[in-house]
């Protein structure tokens, strides 16, 4: 891993994921309460289901070069969640993404963690000219951190899976910029 691609808040470290981040990944997507709204099904995930999606996540730093940050809390060394970049097959545009363990709900880690890899985005990625963010109608938490990272909602949608609609939120890339600064 270069210095390119970790970044640092004031209280957390976003770093690619590894291999060693799986057990905490798989924990986190076994809670019903976080998986609501990043599973397909809206269901807790199984152990091996779980391992797959983090398989699929580690894949894409491989073949897109970005992927979903590991966020550690710097304090304990604890893993918070992943958020960031994420773009496979079909997506609609380019996706800052956040899913944070139950045990950090509260905090602030999904903005903070959003903001920063969003400035990550817009450094490493100059003709970018939005990020977007999909969102469940019913997630009220994720549109507050959409609002907090300084995305606004549109009149777009996108159907997960061909199924679940969901709504597409956006930055534009100079107000974003104007806002929080490269």
């Amino acid at each position: 891993m270069t210095n390119d691609i970790a970044c640092e808040t004031e209280r957390l470290i976003l770093r690619p994921m590894t291999p060693a981040d799986e057990g905490a990944f798989c924990a986190m997507m076994a809670d019903a309460d976080v998986a609501r709204f990043l599973t397909s099904d809206k269901r807790p995930q199984s152990y091996e289901a779980a391992w797959r999606s983090f398989a699929t996540m580690l894949g894409h730093w491989e073949i897109r070069g970005y992927g979903m940050f590991s966020v550690i809390e710097k304090a304990t060394g604890e893993w918070v969640g992943r958020v960031g970049p994420w773009k496979p097959a079909g997506w609609p545009g380019l996706e800052c993404g956040w899913g944070v363990a139950r045990g950090h709900w509260g905090k602030g880690y999904a903005p903070e963690a959003a903001i920063a890899s969003i400035r990550w985005l817009f450094a490493r990625f100059p003709d970018l000219d939005r990020v977007i963010s999909l969102i469940d109608p019913d997630n009220a938490n994720s549109k507050a951190v959409a609002r907090k990272v300084g995305e606004a909602e549109t009149d777009e949608e996108y159907l997960f899976d061909g199924a679940i609609p969901l709504k597409i939120w956006s930055a534009d890339r100079k107000a974003w910029l104007d806002r929080f600064g490269a």
